[in-house]
């Protein structure tokens, strides 16, 4: 029935928003997401930086631990190859677009979100980074930043000093953003790195932990919303065409 599908959209949005896993535990809805075919979000990890023993490193993999007990499908994108491309050059680009390049866009492109964790290289980001973004924005045959459209992130930073590379987050947040990258405000700083991690990788203050823990909730939650973009459109077109739709009260 009209009232039917009605429910069952407002029941499968509330899934999109609160979590799919949160909703399948409430009765009624157990078989929502596997009807709807929703899917969990897939999660990229990149640090700024190939250093043997990175700090930013080991915070991403920190992250991408807790995105994994959210649920999400977690990868590292590393930019151990890319670090061998040379400065962008447009004359480069025309003698033809590197593999090193090519696999980093695929890599990128595979995801629905990114953790970027970012050292500080005198309050910018690394030039590793900064290239390696560089090469990925180009080489695009569906238009214009296409490895960055509709992608979230969340930019994470650990350094030595007290403030944890937090001069750099700025400019992280600033250049995914003029790719067209959704960079969500629940960063995350983490000073002290050399004694910032336990044996098991994660961080040791239960502060800044539940502050890491926070914001890759939010990076999944948003990123999951994403995923399911698709499916949260067909199910508002259908609620457009129900029986009263628009007029207050109507909802069962």
């Amino acid at each position: 029935s009209k009232q039917g599908v009605r429910l069952t959209a407002l029941m499968a949005l509330a899934a999109l928003g609160r979590g799919i896993r949160g909703v399948q535990e409430r009765a009624g809805v157990r078989w929502l997401s596997s009807a709807l075919d929703l899917r969990e979000p897939k999660i990229g990890l990149i640090a700024g930086s190939i250093r043997s023993e990175s700090f930013n490193e080991r915070l991403a993999t920190a992250a991408g631990k807790i995105c994994e007990a959210k649920g999400a499908t977690v990868s590292v994108i590393r930019l151990d190859g890319v670090h061998e491309l040379p400065l962008y050059s447009q004359d480069i680009e025309a003698e033809g677009f590197p593999e090193a390049a090519t696999k980093l866009k695929a890599a990128m492109e595979a995801c629905d979100a990114w953790v970027v964790a970012g050292p500080e290289y005198n309050g910018f980001c690394t030039p590793l980074f900064v290239n390696s973004m560089a090469w990925a924005s180009r080489g695009d045959t569906t238009g214009m930043y296409a490895t960055f459209k509709a992608k979230v992130a969340s930019i994470v930073a650990t350094s030595p000093g007290g403030l944890g590379g937090m001069r750099a987050m700025g400019a992280y947040r600033e250049l995914l953003q003029n790719l067209g990258v959704n960079v969500l405000p629940t960063g995350v700083a983490v000073g002290g790195a050399f004694k910032a991690f336990g044996d098991d990788g994660d961080l040791k203050d239960p502060k800044m932990l539940g502050m890491l823990d926070a914001a890759m909730t939010h990076l999944v939650d948003v990123a999951r919303s994403e995923a399911n973009r698709d499916v949260a459109c067909d199910l508002l077109a259908k609620l457009k065409t129900t029986a009263a739709s628009g007029e207050y009260g109507a909802v069962p």
